[in-house]
């Protein structure tokens, strides 16, 4: 009686663990279809880049953070820059259906970005950095002026920084976490959690990426759930990094290449730029901002009672109307500038 009963349950575990596994295959597979039908593939000299492209107007050209990928800079630019805009998203080499291949430093990046802009007849676009978008923006600034009328800074990496979610350079437990089963179930359990334990879930969120702590950090999460736009805005943000194994290479990459920063000098950038950041960031502390700005020329900084996502909380508002009117001073600019020729 004892072995079958022993019989039974291990049965019963295994055809739970069938049943589990399948609906991850089933989860992972519906999620990249839906990420393939939302954006195109462009062909450039160099290779090809996914891109996402969404309304009529001036174009910004939005670089998502890690992990990211094109959905990410689309939820970014809903609504940011006003009605008379276009927004371009591209996954980064490494993210979603962008390849990594040999563009792995953000040179090589910011010259396939300018390859992008050749193919899709882009020629002056204001650019957007967010989080590790960031030194990619900086880049493109500096190397190619003549191809970015102004840029944006969002919450972003613009000095060395050490963070390793992944690469703990150790050879026997980085492969074992960056292998595509271990981030599947990764993600997986986080996206059940996301949808079935919302507040929970944006809880542990803003946990880990603010320097709020106690009474603070839960005064600061109720202002976000009691505000169903913002508290929308969170959980959707959380979706564009579902499933980690397609965001995988250009995450690590990412890491290893922040380890170097700065690469290109700050003060040769011309354009106009506008730099936004949370004073309560943990993710990204708020001294890359007060660093960049230091050495920028033309830079308008807007200081934010926020963490990591400078969008939310109670200065979202006032974010989102600083981008608008920098963006529009940027199409009087160049509006102007065209007159004149």
């Amino acid at each position: 009686m004892r072995e079958t009963w022993r019989r039974s349950i291990g049965i019963g575990a295994g055809f739970l663990v069938c049943v589990a596994g399948g609906a991850l295959w089933q989860w992972k597979r519906s999620r990249l279809a839906d990420l393939s039908a939302g954006s195109e593939l462009v062909e450039t000299n160099q290779r090809v880049v996914e891109i996402a492209r969404r309304g009529s107007g001036y174009p910004v050209l939005i670089l998502h953070g890690a992990p990211g990928g094109y959905d990410q800079g689309l939820l970014f630019g809903e609504g940011a820059f006003g009605d008379d805009v276009e927004v371009i998203s591209p996954s980064r080499p490494g993210f979603l259906r962008t390849p990594l291949d040999d563009h792995k430093s953000f040179e090589d990046q910011a010259a396939l970005l300018v390859a992008l802009l050749d193919a899709i007849d882009v020629e002056r676009p204001i650019v957007v950095g967010i989080s590790c978008g960031g030194p990619i923006a900086l880049q493109l600034a500096a190397d190619y002026p003549e191809r970015v009328a102004g840029l944006v800074l969002g919450s972003a990496i613009t000095t060395e920084i050490d963070e390793r979610m992944y690469d703990t350079g150790n050879p026997v437990i980085d492969p074992l976490l960056t292998s595509a089963p271990v981030l599947d179930i990764r993600s997986g359990l986080l996206a059940f959690l996301h949808r079935f334990m919302p507040v929970q879930f944006i809880e542990n969120m803003h946990a880990g990426l603010s320097t709020l702590e106690g009474e603070d950090l839960e005064t600061y999460v109720d202002y976000i759930q009691n505000d169903p736009a913002q508290h929308a805005m969170d959980l959707r943000f959380a979706s564009t990094i579902f499933p980690a194994s397609a965001r995988i290479d250009g995450t690590l990459n990412d890491e290893r290449w922040c380890r170097n920063l700065p690469v290109v000098d700050y003060e040769t950038i011309e354009c106009p730029v506008l730099v936004f950041h949370g004073e309560f960031d943990a993710a990204v502390p708020i001294d890359h901002a007060e660093c960049v700005i230091d050495s920028l020329p033309d830079v308008e900084f807007v200081r934010v009672k926020a963490d990591h996502l400078a969008g939310v909380g109670p200065d979202a508002d006032r974010v989102r109307r600083a981008q608008q009117s920098f963006v529009e001073s940027i199409i009087d600019q160049v509006e102007s500038t065209t007159a004149q020729q």
